[in-house]
């Protein structure tokens, strides 16, 4: 069998695993979510929003690039996973002593005391989860995105489990912080089952990590500017509406996520296969153009019909303190939505070493955010921050500039018009009713398909590939 024929058939087998791995996690996840929020409420499930917010950004923040050096470098010294193993060991426990000390300030700025504590009971969570990421790491160097799924898959249901468990209990919001370290616990076994390397390495040597810190910082530095997005709600929207607000825009959030969780699949796999088409740049572009069209056609629908029902679905599934999480959910969409079609532009660069494009994208994308949102939230509430999450879409230029430079500019065409017929049914789900606002899908999405060829072919095209992985 020829190298490009097998590499191929490890990314299509590789990517089922993870796709059926993301939709098991999303129904479970969207599970967890509904019986969570409806026991807790806008204001405790607030308090799980902000400290899980932190959580989570933190652990992508401490990172520093440095798995990604693992998967990606093409000769890997013996010694390297371990050396970055020790040096995790070292970052994390300096890292947990300043945040004890330091996680009463984040209980002051957002005005909730609990706050410090449940930070503080989370830390564990941060070592654990550095640690094991090295070992998944090796795992997607190998292309064993099998073994990755099922270690993701059987922590997230831990932690599913345990939370739900709790909060029936009465634990309150304790329940899903609780499950989050619980979730790393078992992530971090797995992947030692899976590839090991000892937890408890200590001793590192600069002269071994040199090359991969520098590497690791020059590919996170962007990466760090875009974690100020997934902050803003943890810090910005609690310090200016209060922590009932955060629950209401993390709810409207974490649906838009679980909606568009077949963006992330093309997210991770786009790391390990953009870096090998980087030769032939008439290729690397209709591979841009082409996956701009799948992520609009397998997001924007699905989207759109969710806010055509939001206002009958959240009412029904959590309870009417939800209901502002409806009004908002087509604005955040769209924000997401948009940003969606460039996802690959970004694996693009950094697998052509333009970290430095994707950075200047980030700031000026999150400055655009919160500035719109720092400036409309105390005026106009909730509608501020939707507002704000598409105010910062034209930013997305710089990088369709940057990608242009290099491959030409790719095909927006087919992207284009699925965008906009979701986007109208999106701000029109805002002032219709849901029997309107489903017509209205029907309609434009009828429309759009009878009229472009091109269209009716991308639904057609995503079957091949199915089918060509089943006869291979």
């Amino acid at each position: 069998m020829s190298a490009p024929k097998d590499l191929k058939q490890k990314v299509i087998k590789g990517g089922i695993y993870l796709t059926l791995r993301q939709l098991l996690v999303a129904v479970l996840s969207l599970a967890n979510v509904l019986v969570i929020a409806r026991a807790l409420g806008p204001g405790r499930y607030g308090i799980v929003t902000i400290t899980l917010g932190i959580l989570y950004v933190l652990n992508r923040v401490l990172k520093l690039g440095l798995p990604a050096y693992l998967v990606r470098q093409p000769d890997l010294p013996e010694e390297m996973a371990p050396q970055v193993l020790a040096f995790y060991n070292t970052l994390s426990a300096l890292v947990c002593c300043l945040l004890w000390f330091v996680a009463p300030a984040f209980g002051w700025w957002t005005g909730q005391s609990e706050i410090t504590e449940t930070l503080r009971y989370s830390l564990p969570a941060i070592w654990l989860c550095m640690v094991s990421w090295v070992s998944v790491s090796m795992l997607e160097r190998e292309l064993r995105f099998a073994e990755v799924g099922l270690i993701e898959a059987i922590s997230q249901l831990a932690n599913y489990f345990i939370s739900i468990a709790l909060v029936l209990g009465g634990w309150g919001y304790w329940g899903p912080i609780l499950g989050a370290v619980t979730r790393y616990v078992i992530r971090a076994l797995m992947a030692y089952r899976f590839h090991p390397i000892s937890l408890f390495h200590w001793r590192w040597q600069w002269k071994v990590l040199q090359p991969a810190l520098k590497y690791g910082l020059s590919y996170s530095g962007s990466d760090w500017l875009l974690s100020l997005k997934d902050l803003r709600n943890s810090l910005l929207v609690s310090r200016l509406v209060g922590v009932e607000a955060t629950g209401i825009i993390g709810i409207a959030i974490r649906l838009v996520e679980q909606l568009s969780m077949l963006r992330l699949i093309v997210i991770r796999m786009s790391i390990s296969v953009m870096a090998k088409l980087m030769d032939d740049r008439e290729k690397t572009r209709r591979t841009i153009s082409k996956a701009m069209a799948y992520q609009a056609l397998l997001i924007g629908p699905v989207c759109a019909l969710f806010a055509c029902t939001a206002d009958l679905v959240i009412p029904m599934l959590f309870d009417e303190r939800w209901l502002a999480s409806a009004q908002i959910f087509p604005l955040i969409a769209i924000g997401t939505l948009v940003s969606s079609i460039f996802d690959i532009h970004a694996s693009t660069l950094y697998a052509a070493g333009h970290n430095r494009k994707v950075a200047m994208l980030n700031i000026v994308y999150v400055g655009c955010l919160w500035l719109v949102a720092a400036l409309l939230m105390p005026r106009l509430g909730l509608w501020g921050y939707g507002i704000a999450e598409v105010a910062a879409l034209p930013s997305f230029f710089l990088i369709h500039r940057f990608i242009t430079r290099l491959y030409g500019p790719p095909n927006y065409q087919n992207a284009l018009w699925l965008i906009g017929a979701a986007i109208v049914i999106l701000l029109g789900s805002i002032f219709l009713s849901p029997i309107l606002a489903t017509s209205l899908f029907i309609s434009c999405y009828g429309l759009l398909f009878l009229v472009n060829g091109n269209l009716r072919q991308l639904p057609t095209e995503l079957l091949t590939i199915r089918r060509a992985r089943k006869s291979s």
